[in-house]
């Protein structure tokens, strides 16, 4: 073996060019498909940090005459029900999203929570690494808060003391004594971002079925399937009026479709992003099928110069078996050399990734090198080498030691014509596999580019936006609430350089509006029936000038609305043309709850404008039909006046403004902390990062491929300009113009061109069907795409044989001749 090892390394020092381009050629491809696997196996592959997380699954709801509504969470009534009922479900809980703030004298800081059901912990199978869990105690309205810090909060606010259990600290204004401290590493799956954990408190006496607020989790019982876990809550939901005679959503959400959907908890984590990196992995890997076709060539090229030496390896009595496992294990050599050169490499590219991801990408901070992904390098590696010198040890087994004729045998062969259909044939794979790349990433940018020119329905230019919670111990009525934020947005007003400022209970973007049902004036419904569901904000007066919204029809609202006894409301130009089509909404009437029957003389919400439609989650998502109410005005469960706002401050160079803003606020009420400050155009931004990262992903691996296919048709044409010597001096010799000759070879890397790019628009065609899911206004088939990124590729093609043709058409008659 040692000594086999020695010839090996003899035979690849002696071509150092041949071996350095063929070891940076795989590097390339297996280290991008490496990369891009340890993403895969992060996100997809790898099992949730939590024990046996494989029987987690999220609970979930679909009601489908509820347009407004894709999915439903779970209310507290549900959550019981499925506590006493399932028997598939060992443990439900329910998690809700709840952000904190640490108050009170000190550092004031905003950090992500979240409130859970005391059986949490037991669905997750992790207790504290210090102090207690939960308790259902913790649960009543009347306990004494606790929280629970996760072990990055432990460290980074109270310095890691072990002597925090029992502590008492102002959180969201209230007294919380800390009960206990998380293992490290741990992570709620429907609430990554969480940092600080508290009691979910339930009335039990008064649940509420269609209260959808939060996240179920259930842990499967051992044995149990997924679709038995399905099977059971539906059959527990099969009568709703039945199970829950005293709750009056019970019969409209029966009509509406009402049922449960169980999945994994890690495909809830993973959201829509799986079929996502499936789709590069699937591009990296027609990059390594390149790099293994480019070096391929170079190894029949170079397979032809040693015919001499294989045929008096065949004449002494080598056997086939022999040269073809001397010629694979060569290519295995570079295949598992290229794979070790791609470890550092995938390592910078892992590293970038990690850095400059999209923050929405599920479990990004788990991304990382592990065992199984230097199993599937070193498999790829493998896989690379043994593909690679297929073709080459077909052709060694083929050398006949009687029709070798040394010298001139190895050129017979060289300039065989099933050897040259042999690389023309790699040749024409490398473009159609890099046609194919590039028509997906042309797909990307045209998808990208359409999705950037949507109009949001407000104008991000120069808008900061932040958030702030208030205590409720501090601020418990609404008039003290509505104090601090009057205050809070004049204040911002009066900054030097602002335009405008202004309050909602929520921001495009950032956040989900809530919804409810409504009543439509003129429009009876009977209990039964299903309400009309629209999503609601509350906002201050100047809200739409501040935010760049368009007012299309009547007013938005002013100072003076707050002492007016009549409630109005402002609704999206969606909602006044699906339900007062030719005619104009103002005036009409409106209200939220969705009751079919309300107290004599309550009053209807008079319509008093109607603004443009406003995008809020993504710019690829319909604007949805929305309501604007007064920031004082009562909505449901909701009080007047929310303790939660956000704020925008509109100004040139807004971005400038935060350590302005945060002293205005500091003004107010110095511990108060400020959330997520930053402009409305990062906000959108934050929405397409998934979208940039794909296509940025998917160009560098088209360029790649690019990159690599012309390479290799330069370096086929240079090779066979160089066997066709003779001919080309005998046809300058005779008379013919060098543009003449300089066409003959051209003419031959066009056909080669023209085959690759009609193989790669069939493989396209095909593939990039799969990429629907990823576009927007964007056909697979986009003829722009297919026509113009097939014409780039064929440029760059003729461009890549025009040197070795100027070559050809440069050489000197006499010298070639006499040398032949």
């Amino acid at each position: 073996m040692a000594g086999a090892l020695r010839v090996l390394i003899r035979r690849l020092a002696a071509s150092p060019g041949f071996t350095i381009v063929s070891l940076l050629t795989l590097a390339v491809g297996v280290g991008a498909n490496v990369a891009i696997f340890t993403v895969v196996n992060a996100v997809l592959l790898r099992p949730l940090p939590l024990p046996d997380s494989e029987r987690l699954v999220m609970l979930e709801h679909a009601a489908p005459a509820l347009t407004q509504l894709d999915q439903l969470p779970i209310s507290d009534a549900l959550y019981v029900h499925y506590e006493e009922e399932s028997r598939t479900l060992e443990s439900v809980a329910m998690i809700e999203g709840a952000s904190a703030s640490f108050t009170g004298a000190g550092n004031p800081e905003r950090v992500g929570g979240a409130r859970v059901t005391a059986s949490f912990f037991d669905v997750a199978r992790t207790q504290p690494r210090f102090g207690r869990a939960f308790t259902v105690d913790d649960e009543r309205g009347d306990a004494r808060w606790v929280a629970i810090l996760s072990d990055d909060l432990w460290r980074r606010r109270f310095g890691g003391d072990p002597n925090v259990i029992g502590q008492v600290v102002d959180i969201d204004g209230d007294r919380v004594e800390i009960v206990g401290v998380m293992p490290p590493g741990f992570v709620v799956p429907s609430q990554p971002d969480a940092e600080l954990w508290r009691p979910l408190r339930i009335n039990r006496a008064a649940l509420q079925l269609g209260s959808f607020g939060a996240q179920g989790i259930g842990r499967m019982a051992a044995g149990v399937s997924l679709s038995q876990v399905q099977a059971e809550l539906e059959t527990l939901l099969s009568n709703l009026p039945e199970v829950f005679p005293d709750q009056p959503a019970a019969a409209f959400l029966e009509n509406a479709g009402f049922r449960p959907l169980v999945r994994p908890a890690r495909e809830f984590v993973v959201g829509d992003i799986g079929a996502t990196l499936w789709i590069l992995l699937g591009a990296v890997g027609f990059l390594l099928l390149i790099a293994c076709a480019n070096v391929a060539n170079l190894f029949l090229v170079r397979s032809e110069a040693r015919a001499g030496e294989l045929a008096i390896r065949a004449a002494l009595g080598e056997t086939r078996g022999r040269l073809t496992r001397s010629l694979l294990f060569e290519s295995l050599a570079l295949g598992v050399g290229g794979g070790l050169l791609a470890l550092p490499l995938a390592w910078a590219a892992v590293r970038l990734v990690v850095r400059f991801g999209p923050r929405n990408l599920p479990r990004l901070e788990e991304v990382s090198i592990d065992g199984v992904v230097l199993l599937f390098g070193l498999a790829v590696s493998v896989a690379a080498g043994l593909l690679l010198g297929l073709l080459p040890a077909i052709r060694a087994a083929a050398v006949s030691a009687a029709a070798a004729r040394m010298t001139e045998g190895a050129r017979a062969v060289a300039g065989g014509r099933q050897r040259q259909l042999l690389r023309r044939g790699l040749v024409v794979t490398q473009i159609a596999l890099a046609l194919s790349l590039l028509i997906g990433s042309g797909l990307a940018v045209r998808s990208y580019q359409r999705v950037a020119a949507v109009d949001p329905g407000f104008n991000p230019v120069d808008v900061l936006n932040f958030g702030v919670a208030l205590p409720a111990r501090e601020y418990e009525t609404p008039a003290s609430r509505l104090n601090f934020h009057r205050a809070v947005v004049d204040r911002l007003a009066a900054l030097p350089g602002v335009t405008a400022a202004a309050a909602a209970s929520a921001l495009p973007f950032g956040g989900t509006a809530e919804a409810t049902g409504h009543s439509i004036e003129g429009r009876p419904t009977d209990e039964n029936d299903i309400p009309n569901v629209f999503l609601y904000k509350q906002v201050s007066p100047g809200f739409f000038g501040a935010m760049g919204i368009d007012v299309l029809e009547g007013r938005e609202f002013e100072a003076l609305d707050a002492g007016r006894d009549a409630p109005i409301v402002i609704v999206s130009r969606s909602l006044a043309e699906s339900y007062w089509p030719g005619e104009s909404a103002i005036g009409k009437g409106i209200r939220p709850g969705g009751r079919p029957n309300v107290e004599e003389g309550e009053a209807w919400s008079r319509i008093v404008g109607v603004v443009e439609d406003v995008y809020e989650q993504g710019l690829h998502e319909d604007p949805p039909e929305m309501t604007y109410y007064p920031w004082i005005s009562p909505i449901g469960n909701r009080e007047p006046v929310s303790a939660a706002m956000r704020f925008v401050v509109r100004a040139p160079d807004a971005s400038g403004l935060a350590g302005a803003v945060r002293e205005a606020v500091g003004a107010i009420d110095p511990n108060l902390p400020l959330s997520d400050v930053e402009t409305l155009e990062t906000l959108i931004a934050r929405s397409q990062q998934e979208r940039v990262f794909v296509m940025v992903l998917l160009i560098t691996a088209a360029a790649l491929a690019l990159l690599l296919g012309a390479v290799g048709l330069y370096g086929v044409i240079a090779y066979l300009v160089a066997q066709r010597r003779r001919e080309l001096a005998i046809r300058l010799a005779i008379g013919a113009p060098a543009s003449e000759v300089s066409r003959l070879v051209v003419t031959e890397a066009a056909w080669m061109a023209a085959a690759g790019v009609a193989v790669g628009i069939a493989a396209a065609v095909a593939l990039t069907r799969r990429m629907q899911a990823l576009l927007y206004e964007t056909s697979p088939v986009d003829p722009v795409v297919f026509v113009g990124v097939s014409a780039v590729l064929m440029a760059i093609c003729l461009l890549a044989s025009w040197l070795p043709a100027r070559r050809g058409a440069r050489i000197d008659p006499m010298g070639a001749l006499r040398v032949e």
